[in-house]
Parts: C-alpha cells; structure tokens; sequence
C-alpha cells in the first residue's frame, strides 16, 4: 500500500469518527439541552406564576376568608329542613300577631330545586305530605315518630295526613328544597301590609309566589289566597329545629266539680 493510499485511509478513518462523534454524541446532547431549555422556560413561567401568587397571598387568604364568611351568612339563612308542622305554626303566627282569620291551609310536600335549571319542576322528595287548616288556629302535638297528629279547636277544626318525612338517601352535599303553603285569609288593610312584611323580613328565606286579594265595602275587609315557598338546605351541620307548639290540655282532675 503506497503513502498516498494510507493518507487516504487516514483521512476517512478520520471521517467516520467525526461522524459517529457527531451522531453517537453532539446529536443527543443537543437534543437533549434544546429539552431542557423548553423545561427551563416551563419552569421560569411556573416560577413567575408562584411569585405572582405568594406576594398576594395575604390579600387572596383575606378575599377567601370573606368569602367563606359570606356563604356561611347565606347558609344561616335556611334551616336544615322544615316539616308540616313548621307551615301550621307559621300560619298561626301570621294569625296572632296580624289579626289575620286563615280559613284553609295547604302545606305541601318538599321539592328538590335544581339551582341550574330553577325553572324545572324539580323532584319530589320521599315524603308525601299535606295539610289542610280551617278556621282562625290550630293546635297540635307531635308524636315520636315525627307526624303529626291536628286536632280541631273551639274556632274551627284542623285535619291533615302525613307520611314519611325522610329525604332520599340519595342526596350528597346540599340539596335546596322548596315547601309551598297555599291559604285563604281575611284580613284588614293595615293587617295584610303586617304579614306581607313579616313575610318579607321573615330570618327564614321565603318567597311569595301569588297572591290574589279583593276588597270588601261593606264590611272593610280584605280577603284573598297566597302562596308562599319556604325553603330549606339539607346537608346543612345544624339540628333541625322544630316548632314551638304550645301544649294542649287533655281531661280535668275535677270532673264533676266537687273539689275547689
């Protein structure tokens, strides 16, 4: 083999390590830092991100705080649930203090209200309730199981079915319900403007969904029918807080009077 040959060899042999060099070597350690450069950049803007964040992080602790705050004011605003017995007494606290005479009373059943479409027609919870009133009050007493038995009154009589009051089981977190109480009043001017007010200013959330009044010369009297919707959240880590019914009087010890 001449000089000339083996310069030659030389030369490709020379060629082949550059090359096997490049691609064996500079290729992946360049591909490799153009991928570290890209997880740099991910990471400077991950990194302004967090700085942007923790020097407002005492404005957005005391944001969240108010906010929490705010949705605890709202929750306050709704008992935990609500029972026939608590529509009754509502109706014969608008009957006492607004000099108000409610011949009939519907309570109905809860309604299960989707908050995203409030416009549906919801569902029915388990319990299948209703509640008819006569007269100008009622009392009642509760039994152990939860229903409630009515019984009638000098003014008037009372009469009502009950059914289970448990709500679907399947109900997680907060489910907003609605109980619609239908009555026919009579009343005075100054006396319908007291129970709308009462009912506006109630610390329950309720809500007056129609109401039909008409005006009476002869007697100066106005009489009408209301429905109103009460509502609560089940969910709520409150107790249920029942009505206070007022106790009724059952028998006398001295039945034929002659003890004083």
């Amino acid at each position: 083999m001449s000089a000339r040959d083996k310069k030659l060899l030389i030369i490709l042999a020379g060629i082949a390590v550059l090359a096997l060099t490049y691609f064996f070597v500079f290729a992946p350690q360049a591909n490799k830092r153009e991928k570290l450069q890209s997880e740099n950049m991910q990471l400077k803007s991950q990194y302004n991100q967090l700085s942007t964040l923790a020097a407002k992080a005492d404005e957005y602790t005391e944001k969240t705080k108010m906010m929490s705050d705010e949705m605890q004011t709202v929750y306050d605003n709704f008992p935990s649930y609500l029972q026939i017995e608590n529509g009754i007494m509502d109706a014969v606290s608008i009957e006492k203090s607004t000099n108000t005479s409610i011949s009939e009373l519907t309570v109905g059943s809860p309604i299960a209200i989707d908050v995203n479409n409030p416009s549906g027609d919801g569902e029915n919870a388990d319990a299948s309730q209703n509640s008819t009133q006569s007269g100008e009050a009622q009392d009642s007493e509760t039994t152990e199981s939860g229903n409630t038995d009515t019984q009638s009154t000098d003014d008037g009589s009372a009469s009502q079915n009950t059914g289970d009051t448990s709500l679907k089981s399947s109900v997680t977190g907060y489910q907003l319900y609605d109980v619609n109480s239908a009555m026919s009043f009579t009343t005075e001017y100054h006396g319908l403007k007291t129970m709308l007010s009462e009912l506006i200013d109630s610390s329950n959330k309720k809500t007056i969904s129609t109401l039909n009044v008409s005006y009476d010369e002869s007697t100066g009297k106005v009489s009408g029918e209301m429905q109103m919707d009460s509502y609560f959240l089940y969910g709520l880590d409150k107790p249920y807080e029942p009505p206070v019914i007022p106790s009724v009087p059952h028998g006398t010890t001295n039945l034929f009077g002659t003890t004083n």
